[in-house]
């Protein structure tokens, strides 16, 4: 395999075809197919790179050519923690970006293994169809900003598409999250555990936040952008909360409308 040099003498394995087989694959990764089968997913950008160093979940590097010498000490963080690191041609990196206007480094990284619900101490942060990557990615960087908060995904999108990547900002390697399919089982099992289910939605008896007490264990509840929380989990509901807001604004992004929960709830 070809080398290139760095300007201080370190080499590194070198690719400048776009057919190039680890080229292929990673650019594959785009695919949630791919990803599934694969266990791996994309991290575009330097940040998103050492987090993933930082955790464990490195897999492989990539830097465009003409931005090698900018990321020399991503790249010797990268192999401090085994991993690969491939400087690619600019076009081989083209291949393999999703980003209109890619940093220059992107890294693959393994996803988590399939955890069931933590039903361990703290809120829960129950998303009802949250379909944007953008919004899904957002409310994972809050929740892990906010305190101590388990994130459960049902009909939702996909937690490594690269948008939800990228709107986390790391957050996926430190927040617990978990994909479920059986909602009735969930809530079942929250309700034996004495967990309040509270569903953000403008209903007439809706509490207003800020204006009960929270408790440590609530299971709060954040419906799909354009639809709200649907009736089949609407019925699961305890109760209703609303946040409180001018009265010619309709409602806040899902997004925007878990953060400021979840900050209430901190």
């Amino acid at each position: 395999m070809e080398k290139y040099v760095f300007a201080d003498g370190h080499e590194t394995p070198y690719i400048s075809s776009r057919q190039n087989p680890r080229v292929t694959s990673a650019a594959k990764l785009s695919d949630k197919k791919y990803r599934e089968i694969s266990g791996r997913f994309l991290c575009e950008g330097v940040k998103l790179t050492l987090e993933a160093a930082k955790y464990g979940r490195l897999c492989e590097v990539y830097v465009r050519e003409s931005d090698a010498e900018k990321y020399r000490d991503a790249v010797s963080s990268a192999e401090a923690a085994g991993c690969e690191v491939f400087v690619l041609s600019d076009p081989a990196f083209d291949k393999i970006t999703t980003e209109k206007a890619p940093q220059g480094i992107i890294s693959v990284a393994e996803c988590a293994p399939f955890q069931p619900v933590c039903f361990e101490d703290g809120n829960i942060l129950f998303l009802d169809s949250i379909r944007d990557p953008g919004n899904l990615g957002t409310i994972i960087r809050s929740a892990c900003a906010f305190g101590n908060v388990s994130v459960v995904l049902y009909s939702c999108a996909d937690l490594y598409n690269t948008k939800t990547v990228r709107a986390a900002m790391g957050a996926l390697f430190k927040t617990r999250t978990a994909v479920l399919n059986d909602a009735a089982a969930f809530f079942g099992e929250c309700k034996k555990q004495g967990r309040r289910v509270l569903g953000a939605a403008l209903e007439a008896d809706s509490l207003k936040l800020g204006h009960y007490e929270t408790r440590c264990n609530d299971v709060i509840v954040i419906g799909n952008e354009g639809h709200g929380i649907s009736p089949e989990i609407g019925e699961m509901c305890d109760e209703f909360v609303l946040i409180p807001m001018n009265e010619n604004t309709e409602s806040l992004n899902a997004s925007v409308a878990a953060s400021v929960i979840l900050w209430e709830y901190s």
